[in-house]
């Protein structure tokens, strides 16, 4: 029988000893087919496994086995799977007694029953992201497991969720790399990947999620250049690529991000020139744009336009030598014709006034 223990990351499963015909029996050959399918024979072949301990519990243990639809039957499984995997605490305690797996910790449905969202953030996760999340590609529009520990790579089978909306796998320690199968995430607006160990280039498939709000990919390992295509990103609102290595120029396709108010591209080993294009970030209106601690030359654009908005602007640490234009200077907040609040420049090419005493020697 099933034992909950307060400390236990595992799900006790009976030890009695029984052979496929006694455990298989009275199981659908529908339900066992659909398991088959998402999880692989050498998986559930391994009795330590938490596809083969899964397979068990709910063949075995679950209280209403036998009584419920392939489909909520399937249900259970894979959420047992994805609990299982990640090592979600005391994982007896969340399957034990609840009919309806919709009330099971962190998962929401929809009115037809429908597995839509899985919140797993600071749940003290230590496990992997298992495949068989695939099994809720058709429905599942909201994945967070974010601020925990969650070791290897990013699944297949996470590429296959279509339905992807909001992707929060932020403040973990995942590894490898993000595949061009991004460009299955087509109805994605938020994509935080931020602070992790990801290695590799930036996909440029990435620049194909049309209704991307948010790009955090800040503080992990990629290197190489920043994709080009960003202009056909129509929605893209907030960019961090901020602590990375990223190495080559600034893309000049930002320019046509015409929604583009945050864009943080410092602690890289970007280089060259800054685009003169840059004075139109945002369709003249940008927020905090930061491109410190890279390799960047000459100045920045002449034209700044009317950015009313632009409270942050960081360019310090670099090469560059031309004088901070004047219609940056005439920004500042406290001169009343602007909102800059914080200008972040060498004090070699910064004459404006309230640069005395602020600039980076």
């Amino acid at each position: 029988s099933t034992e909950q223990k307060n400390d236990s990351n595992e799900m006790e499963i009976s030890t009695e000893q029984k052979n496929d015909s006694e455990i298989f029996g009275s199981a659908s050959s529908a339900l066992l087919e659909n398991i088959n399918q998402i999880s692989s024979s050498t998986s559930l072949d391994d009795p330590t496994s938490p596809q083969s301990k899964a397979r068990k519990w709910l063949l075995e243990q679950d209280p209403f086995r036998g009584s419920l639809s392939t489909s909520r039957s399937m249900n259970r499984y894979t959420i047992a799977v994805i609990y299982l995997s990640l090592r979600l605490p005391n994982i007896a305690a969340h399957l034990v007694g609840q009919e309806d797996e919709c009330s099971w910790t962190g998962v929401t449905c929809d009115a037809a029953g429908d597995v839509i969202k899985i919140d797993l953030q600071n749940s003290r996760l230590t496990g992997e992201i298992p495949s068989e999340i695939q099994y809720f590609a058709p429905t599942l529009e909201h994945v967070d497991f974010s601020e925990n520990n969650i070791v290897g790579l990013i699944p297949d089978g996470l590429y296959s969720l279509r339905k992807l909306i909001n992707l929060y796998l932020h403040n973990t320690t995942l590894t490898g790399t993000l595949s061009p199968k991004v460009s299955n995430w087509a109805e994605l607006n938020n994509l935080y990947l931020g602070n992790n160990e990801l290695i590799g280039e930036v996909p440029k498939e990435i620049t194909m999620l049309r209704k991307l709000r948010f790009l955090i990919l800040h503080a992990n390992k990629f290197n190489g250049n920043i994709p080009s295509s960003f202009n056909e990103m129509k929605s893209l609102f907030y960019l961090d690529l901020s602590y990375n290595d990223l190495t080559g120029g600034l893309p000049e396709s930002l320019s046509g991000c015409t929604k583009l108010r945050h864009v943080y591209l410092d602690h890289n080993k970007l280089s060259g020139p800054i685009p003169s294009s840059y004075g139109r970030l945002g369709g003249d209106w940008i927020i905090d744009l930061t491109m410190d601690s890279n390799q960047l030359t000459g100045g920045l654009p002449s034209k700044w336009g009317d950015k009313k908005k632009l409270l942050t602007l960081k360019v310090q640490n670099n090469n560059l030598r031309w004088e901070i234009p004047k219609d940056i200077c005439k920004q500042w907040v406290l001169d009343g014709n602007g909102e800059l609040v914080e200008l972040g420049a060498d004090c070699n090419i910064c004459r404006c006034d309230f640069c005395r005493g602020r600039c980076y020697s």
